[in-house]
């Protein structure tokens, strides 16, 4: 367990973070006011469970941060959370180092994030560099009275394969292990359609948060196609509230959520640490999987 001492001559220590602090960890996220649900947490365990990390600070648990793994591609940080009373310790910045250096140990060729505007404020410093923006948008599902477009239906566990072998060009890198565990989750707000050939032509997923439905990844090869599979989720979640984070280079993606009446809570920067080959095709990303993913 490395340990630290701060300026302050208190002790920072960080350990593997375990299935027994997900309490601490909701903790933190309730006080940070974010989405993510017990599941969630077990999931990000369940992705990389050597790379998520607890920091304590003079014994008291007091900060989370989590990894994944892309393959050699590139890793991915989220979770960044410290309690309120235990700031300006350099706590976030000690658990984010470690982070990155479980990653690039683990031969990633990048480190990427979708950071807040206060922990860019963080990663600047360490030489992370701006991508592009991306906006969460929240708003009302409403379901429209036209019938579900054709080839559109619930996603099954056997569209898995091809649904990751549509997604990696777009996300980047394979991710099969995080769209099935995510599409588990809520299996009735999962849809996925193919073209005339048979070939996947897109598909989207969306899971229960705390606060509202967590809609993403929604990845579709056009408009319409991305439109015809938000009116099959809009239709089966209606009147409820919806979080959805929409890529800035995916400018359709940001006039559509717009014209539902969507409005933006706040704003995200995709950042990366070194290599950024494998930066995928954004305009097809109608929204993300959630900022501590990608």
């Amino acid at each position: 367990m490395p340990t630290n001492l701060n300026a302050s001559g208190s002790a920072v220590t960080l350990r593997r973070f375990t299935a027994a602090d997900i309490p601490l960890a909701m903790e933190l996220k309730n006080l940070a006011g974010w989405n993510q649900t017990e599941p969630d947490w077990a999931g990000y365990l369940e992705f990389e469970p050597e790379g998520c990390f607890v920091a304590e600070l003079d014994g008291r648990a007091c900060g989370t941060a989590t990894a994944i793994r892309y393959g050699d591609r590139f890793g991915w940080i989220g979770m960044v959370l410290v309690h309120p009373d235990c700031r300006r310790f350099g706590i976030g910045t000690t658990l984010l180092r470690r982070v990155i250096g479980y990653l690039q140990q683990h031969g990633t060729g990048g480190v990427k994030l979708d950071a807040t505007p206060m922990g860019r404020k963080v990663y600047v410093p360490i030489g992370f560099v701006d991508e592009y923006e991306v906006t969460r948008y929240e708003g009302v599902a409403r379901a429209s009275g036209g019938a579900i477009a054709p080839g559109i239906r619930e996603m099954s566990p056997a569209d898995i394969a091809g649904i990751a072998a549509f997604d990696a060009p777009i996300f980047g890198s394979e991710r099969a292990a995080v769209l099935r565990s995510l599409s588990r989750r809520n299996p009735e707000m999962c849809f996925v359609t193919r073209d005339a050939a048979g070939a996947i032509a897109g598909y989207l997923i969306a899971r229960q948060g705390q606060n509202a439905v967590q809609l993403g990844p929604w990845l579709a090869r056009g408009t319409g196609v991305a439109a015809g599979l938000l009116a099959a989720f809009s239709r089966k979640v209606s009147g409820r509230r919806v979080f959805v984070d929409v890529p800035h280079p995916n400018g359709a993606g940001l006039r559509l959520v717009e014209g539902l009446g969507f409005t933006v809570q706040r704003g995200f920067v995709r950042m990366y640490l070194g290599s950024n080959h494998h930066a995928g095709l954004p305009e097809f990303v109608f929204g993300t999987s959630g900022a501590e993913k990608g």
